[in-house]
């Protein structure tokens, strides 16, 4: 199998995984050594006075947890982001005091809302909830207005990086889903998603009138869905599987363009060890068809998706597929680590070639335990791929 780029990048991804090893099992010892004297060493004072500044950004009560996260990354495109995320998570009918065991599924219900910008321009706002009911029904929001800017790729797997087109997209994008749980495992409903968009393209370039969507205009989806989840947290999983079907369908009655979309998404997780250790995989595959305007194309790359390619217009076609494992683990007092690898590409129609020119991705991430209870992580992620992208994020929560 012939690999796009194999060979700029296995070097890099072999000291990065040395580093980690070796800072993993240097911090331990260090831990170990400063636990056995039975003394506040120095990196015992640095956790009491992280736990410290915790305290005064963190609200407590009966059924609730309040925080203020702050936001920052960097990526090639958007340079320096800054910004701040207040988080409140809380349970409906439930008493959070119950304590987690290992077979018990708990479902926190959150309301994040995050302002962000960055040196070059980029300004966001973004309100997300989840809501999980004590009936069995689950309500997902993400309203987000954004301004930021793209270069634009020709759409296919084999991209020319000195071919682009400079933009800027302003968007509005209001995306939900409203589900019942007809058993503790499986949940069924609609899905909703409703985009604005301007796009701002003074450099036309290969963005050009014969491109989908090259002057913004209006999307509006509605569709079934369904989930199988298992899993024995939503927060942090170290076991059983999460598995999503969702079919989108845009009537050219209500938006500008005319297209469907498939999406299936596959997640299983183990546990391995007594150190918190969880092996995670995903199988991710999207699939459109119509008239699709190049914004909502299937891509590979984001915070999520593909954490090698951080430009979200650089590799897109109607069909994007990618495989991704992640090792996690738990390093000293909140602090915990994740090496991750994948493999996937984009392609235009389903045939022999799908599995030709794929795109590797690999990468180490750093953890911070939010909520010890619950599990909720800050991560910092950097990961970088065989084309020769690369990205560094800093979220809330697990890629997957």
């Amino acid at each position: 199998m012939k690999v796009k780029g194999y060979s700029a990048i296995p070097e890099k991804i072999t000291i990065l995984l040395l580093l980690i090893v070796f800072l993993s099992a240097t911090l331990r010892g260090q831990i170990d050594s400063v636990g056995s004297q039975q003394n506040k060493g120095f990196v015992q004072k640095m956790a009491y006075l992280a736990e410290s500044g915790l305290d005064i950004l963190t609200f407590e009560g009966e059924n609730y947890t309040f925080f203020l996260l702050p936001v920052a990354a960097y990526e090639e495109r958007t340079k320096l982001v800054l910004g701040v995320m207040p988080v409140w998570r809380f349970y409906l009918g439930k008493d959070n005091s119950v304590e987690q065991s290992e077979n018990s599924y708990f479902r926190p219900s959150n309301i994040s809302p995050s302002i962000i910008f960055s040196t070059n321009g980029m300004f966001g706002l973004e309100i997300s909830s989840d809501f999980y009911f004590k009936n069995n029904w689950y309500l997902q929001n993400k309203w987000q207005y954004q301004s930021a800017f793209y270069n634009y790729y020709s759409v296919g797997n084999e991209v020319n990086k000195d071919l682009f087109s400079e933009v800027e997209i302003k968007k509005i994008e209001i995306l939900g889903k409203a589900m019942k749980g007809f058993s503790k495992e499986f949940f069924a409903g609609i899905i909703y998603d409703v985009g604005i968009y301007d796009v701002i393209n003074e450099d036309v370039g290969i963005l050009n009138p014969d491109v989908p969507g090259y002057d913004g205009q209006r999307v509006v989806g509605i569709g079934p869905t369904a989930t199988i989840d298992n899993r024995n947290s939503i927060v942090y999983p170290s076991s059983g599987s999460f598995v999503n079907v969702s079919y989108l369908w845009y009537p050219e009655k209500v938006s500008n363009f005319s297209f469907s979309s498939l999406t299936f998404d596959a997640r299983h997780f183990i546990k391995l060890g007594a150190r918190n250790q969880v092996l995670a995989s995903q199988f991710y595959l999207k699939s459109a068809n119509g008239s699709i305007p190049f914004y909502r194309l299937p891509v590979l790359g984001g915070k999520n998706l593909f954490r090698g390619i951080s430009r979200p217009y650089k590799f897109m076609d109607n069909n994007s597929m990618y495989l991704q494992t992640a090792y996690r683990s738990h390093l000293w007092w909140r602090l915990g680590y994740e090496v991750f690898a994948g493999t996937g590409k984009v392609y235009h129609q389903w045939d022999s070639s799908i599995l030709k020119n794929l795109h590797l991705m690999g990468g180490l991430g750093l953890r911070f335990k939010l909520l010890e209870k619950e599990g909720l992580n800050v991560r910092l992620d950097y990961g970088m791929s065989s084309s020769g992208d690369n990205g560094v994020y800093f979220t809330l929560g697990e890629a997957f």
